[in-house]
């Protein structure tokens, strides 16, 4: 069986809080609609590496602009 790669408390947590993570995963599915257009050649020539950092880098400018400080 393949490992998760979240750690045991966040696991804990989502079992927990079900309605709150499910909000959390689609308000972050709505923001990475916004710039998914920008990571497609990233993707589509196979740079994992670049593709993760850029991925994180606008998720983090799509959360400021939304007024979200968090993660």
């Amino acid at each position: 069986m393949k490992q998760s790669r979240l750690k045991q408390e966040d696991t804990e947590w989502i079992k927990e809080h079900p309605k709150e993570f499910f909000e959390e995963f689609k308000s972050t599915l709505k923001l990475v609609n916004n710039f998914s257009h920008l990571l497609e050649p990233y993707r589509v020539n196979g740079q994992k590496k670049e593709y993760k950092k850029r991925f994180k880098e606008l998720l983090k400018q799509e959360r400021e602009k939304d007024g979200r400080t968090n993660q």
